[in-house]
């Protein structure tokens, strides 16, 4: 379910508007947030590849290790031991799961939230408004002259300072 509204605004002057409309209609500054192209939020966009990464090579040389102790008739495909074969699978497994991770991360990722991102890097002002009358925030920003206003699932985080205009 939805917990913010954004509207986003060709020029800091349509932005400006929708901020007096929300604040008449008793929209509280800590329900409001302004991005601008200045100060535009950073989304944790390469940390959640890295995640991804970081959890696929994991997976991946355990299930490569695993495998080789596991599957009757494996024989060791580096000259030497069996420990060779083992690491051989391990790092084999690691690389797979590695990219696999960074896929399905980057698949997974918000493409809304990337989108936004690239409007406000590219000049546009972003107005987002969280708190319980979402439905009254989204008529306001239309009202104001927004290009787009929409929900979106944007969790805050509380120990984050939210950006001001800048």
């Amino acid at each position: 379910m939805p917990d913010t509204v954004v509207g986003l605004f060709r020029s800091r002057p349509e932005s400006d508007a929708a901020l007096r409309k929300l604040k008449e209609a008793g929209f509280g500054p800590d329900e409001v947030a302004v991005s601008t192209p200045h100060t535009g939020r950073r989304g944790h966009y390469g940390l959640k590849v890295l995640g991804g990464i970081v959890a696929g090579t994991v997976l991946g040389a355990l299930v490569g290790a695993i495998a080789t102790g596991m599957v009757p008739g494996v024989h060791p495909l580096v000259p030497g031991n069996l420990l060779a074969t083992f690491l051989f699978a391990a790092v084999a497994g690691a690389a797979t799961g590695g990219l696999a991770g960074a896929l399905l991360s980057m698949a997974a990722s918000g493409d809304r939230a990337l989108f936004y991102e690239q409007e406000v890097e590219s000049g546009r002002f972003l107005v987002s408004v969280s708190g319980p009358r979402l439905e009254e925030a989204q008529e306001l920003l239309r009202a104001a002259g927004a290009m787009e206003a929409a929900p979106v699932e944007a969790p805050l985080d509380s120990g984050r300072p939210r950006p001001e205009s800048g």
